[in-house]
């Protein structure tokens, strides 16, 4: 019986703003660790910003992003449930919730650095409002020491090495 109660993954889900770094970040992050948690980044499944042909980051899409962010709790249910610790980048949310075994912190890095990485990446003032209004709500949700504060010039390596040891904490992990 007890090969049958396996015990259960954690996840942490890390929350940032776009133009903090994750996707750049998530390789580096991978490596530190590796067969020690499952890293994924809420966008992978995108295929150029789009599930099965529909802009997912469009505002035009807000009705499937209820169904989009299932999916992932499908994903990530299954990853734990396996016995596997998961680390997943993701959005800011709206609101906090508390669900078993789910453990939020959150990422940032300066405003107007943001702004100039999104302006580098060719994103409209309108995203870039929105990524700053995305950063004043995760300062909102979470207290200020479950937020990771990285600077602009921090290479990804180092952004992953403070990512992993805070991770590594809420996972259990020596």
């Amino acid at each position: 019986m007890s090969e049958l109660r396996r015990r259960h993954g954690a996840l942490v889900s890390i929350a940032a703003p776009p133009g903090t770094g994750k996707s750049t970040v998530l390789p580096h992050l991978i490596a530190r660790a590796r067969g020690m948690a499952v890293v994924a980044d809420i966008d992978e499944v995108l295929d150029d910003g789009s599930l099965l042909g529909v802009r997912i980051a469009d505002a035009s899409a807000a009705a499937i992003w209820p169904s989009y962010d299932r999916l992932w709790e499908r994903i990530t249910g299954f990853t734990t449930r396996a016995g596997f610790d998961m680390v997943l980048l993701t959005q800011v949310p709206d609101r906090v919730t508390s669900s078993d075994g789910v453990t939020l912190i959150g990422w940032e890095i300066d405003d107007v650095a943001r702004a100039e990485r999104l302006r580098r990446r060719g994103e409209s003032d309108s995203v870039i409002a929105d990524a700053h209004s995305d950063a004043r709500t995760l300062r909102g949700l979470l207290p200020t020491e479950r937020i990771i504060r990285t600077g602009a010039d921090d290479t990804p390596e180092s952004c992953a090495d403070a990512l992993w040891a805070t991770a590594r904490r809420h996972l259990g992990q020596p």
